[in-house]
């Protein structure tokens, strides 16, 4: 019967046979997602034949063909083809890809985003990019310019939405009763480039989508001979729209965290997570049926890629009827046709992963999130800043490659990337603008990486004590000239931070004091015009909050408050609350004003109301160093007494 044919073999070689161009146009699909109709159309030497539909991209391909054969050979195509044949393509080599990539984009409601990359040559770098066509990514192509790499990538966009690499030399070379099965592996030839951070493709899985992660994972451990769990991290949501989050523990490492809509799927999505750190440790990835040789491309392709390719046919092809591979396994000079796609089919390799080795997700703000990480080359540990690009962003890179000091948080390098880091994409990152333009880019700060308790941490740990800890008061004179020393150090470099609190001091890994997180600093320039209410409230002096002229003062009020918080056992935010209103107000406890007459008197001039009345920093320093050396000495006055 007609319907059993393979129309596509067949118009491959009429086409063949009379020396015509032949290609397919995808058109799109229709319905909703559980009943999808897919179009594409055949087009010979410029000519548009009549549309095929289908479930599915194949059986659309196969009815256009059809459809195309039957105006051929039956010369009834005229009047079906009056208007396509207005609207013919023009010649490959006249198109603009970008251009047409862009208008398909909007043509089909989708956002179309180039990621370009430098990546390590023989002699150079070499320009590399690839395209997100929706939530779809296509496989990177390098170029002499990144002009080049975008065209190329481009290019190959087209090339695989409209067939012409993943089909036309496949069917002319088997157009036979094998023609069916060659037809099956070019529409799946996609999905292996796509797919290639799995390296491994099953003909028995048409769709190439679902993969095992825990399989894979399995398969690891059992050969490196070690032993993995599932850790239950989190649950999220109502019962109705619950959110369950796991993450992966090889041995006793730790890899990123899975989410998902349920167990299963939540540990599949740990899985992957891991999947992919494992991979990008290695070069070589072992198949889930056995161990193969990988296929390495050339150098200049390719930067060490390689491939596992596992693709188990039946029947096998072979080239001779001598030489018979092994049953199960497609030859691999069958695939000689696909050479130069899968050249283009190598794993996206980010400067993040490719140096640094991802060890705890610190935490996340405003900017992005935070990440404990290890130098691969050089063994050392660091924190990596990762956020949505925004010119603002590079504020705090300035800010932070002009500051050297003990006290303050030291920045290393920082770079951009086309896509953040996928520990935590969907939480951490501003999802509107990176969803809805094309252009966004992530940037990532190299910063010392501090102990994970903040002073905030270390200020709550010392509230849960039952009495005012006597140590309490001298480790806080102490923490409370180094963080004046860093302000000091910020305010000579001429800069404002306007976002001093708790949180945002750290500790290194001596103890030291580290102040950090520079998002909102801003030059101390006073003609300036500034951003009314820029900050955290509870530490903002009135003028922060009122008014669009300010200096370095509103520093000095957040000092004020921080040096209360650190002496005085505060147990809950409310009684915080209060307190911070009647010590603006210069009204403090009774204890508090009997025990700590000296820090007293410093905070309250901090907590002026008037800027002009608040001490500079380097005063401050100068007065709590005074203060601190005298305590010491009555201290030890003190000790000594008992002793005698």
């Amino acid at each position: 019967m007609m319907a059993t044919k393979n129309y596509v073999a067949e118009l491959n070689e009429y086409a063949q046979r009379n020396r015509l161009k032949l290609k397919y146009e995808y058109l799109g699909s229709d319905g909703p997602d559980h009943n999808k109709v897919f179009s594409q159309k055949a087009i010979i030497d410029g000519k548009d034949y009549p549309k095929g539909v289908g479930k599915t991209k194949k059986d659309a391909k196969l009815k256009a063909a059809e459809n195309a054969l039957r105006c051929l050979l039956d010369g009834k195509c005229q009047d079906l083809t009056e208007n396509a044949a207005e609207a013919s393509t023009p010649a490959e080599t006249d198109i603009n890809f970008i251009c047409w990539l862009n208008e398909y984009g909007q043509r089909n409601r989708l956002t179309i985003k180039p990621m370009e990359t430098t990546r390590p040559g023989p002699n150079n770098a070499i320009p590399w990019c690839s395209f997100m066509v929706g939530d779809k990514e296509y496989p990177a192509v390098s170029g002499k310019t990144a002009r080049e790499a975008k065209e190329e990538a481009a290019k190959l966009v087209y090339d695989i939405i409209n067939g012409n690499k993943t089909t036309d030399t496949a069917d002319e070379n088997h157009s036979d009763g094998s023609g069916q099965q060659s037809e099956d592996l070019s529409e799946n030839v996609f999905d292996l480039c796509t797919t290639t951070k799995n390296l491994t493709v099953n003909s028995k899985d048409p769709s190439l989508v679902e993969t095992n992660y825990i399989g894979l994972i399995n398969d690891y451990c059992q050969r490196e001979n070690c032993s993995y769990t599932f850790v239950d991290e989190k649950i999220c949501g109502t019962p109705d729209k619950r959110q369950f989050f796991y993450k992966l523990r090889i041995n006793n490492k730790q890899y990123p965290v899975g989410k998902g809509k349920s167990i299963k799927e939540a540990k599949q999505s740990a899985a992957r997570q891991a999947w992919f750190v494992l991979q990008e440790q290695s070069s070589k990835v072992s198949c889930r049926d056995g161990s193969l040789q990988p296929i390495t491309f050339s150098a200049e392709r390719t930067t060490r890629c390689s491939l596992c390719l596992s693709l188990i046919v039946a029947p096998a092809y072979h080239t001779d009827d001598t030489e018979q591979p092994k049953a199960g396994w497609l030859k691999l000079s069958v695939f000689d046709h696909y050479v130069t796609l899968l050249h283009k089919c190598v794993v996206a390799v980010h400067r993040f992963t490719l140096e640094f080795e991802p060890l705890e997700h610190l935490g996340k703000g405003a900017f992005g999130s935070v990440y404990k990480v290890r130098h691969k080359q050089l063994k050392i540990e660091y924190a990596v800043k990762v956020g949505c690009y925004k010119e603002k962003s590079l504020r705090e890179v300035r800010t932070l490659s002009d500051l050297f000091h003990r006290n303050i948080v030291r920045y290393y390098t920082f770079w951009m990337q086309d896509t953040g880091y996928e520990w935590d994409l969907r939480d951490s990152y501003d999802r509107d603008s990176y969803d809805n333009n094309p252009e966004t880019k992530f940037l990532y700060i190299q910063m010392e990486l501090c102990a994970k308790n903040t002073l905030r941490d270390w200020i709550d740990e010392k509230n849960k004590e039952s009495e005012q800890d006597s140590k309490r008061r001298e480790e806080s004179l102490r923490i409370a000239q180094e963080i004046v020393c860093g302000v000091e150090y910020i305010h000579s470099k001429n800069h404002i931070h306007r976002d001093l609190k708790p949180v945002n001091i750290m500790f290194g890994v001596e103890g030291e004091v580290k102040i950090g997180d520079f998002g909102l600093v801003t030059s101390d320039d006073d003609d300036e015009e500034r951003t009314v209410c820029k900050g955290t409230l509870y530490y903002m002096a009135h003028e922060q909050k009122t008014e669009r002229k300010y200096d370095r003062k509103v520093d000095m009020f957040a000092l004020g408050l921080i040096f209360f918080e650190l002496l005085w056992k505060l147990s809950t935010y409310s009684e915080r609350a209060k307190v911070r209103f009647t010590a603006v107000m210069q009204m403090f406890p009774e204890e508090f004003s009997v025990t700590f007459t000296k820090e007293k008197q410093i905070i309250n001039s901090l907590l002026s109301e008037k800027p002009e009345d608040r001490p500079d920093a380097s005063a401050v320093k100068a007065e709590l160093e005074e203060w601190t050396q005298i305590f010491s000495t009555q201290k030890a006055s003190r000790q000594e007494n008992q002793t005698v």
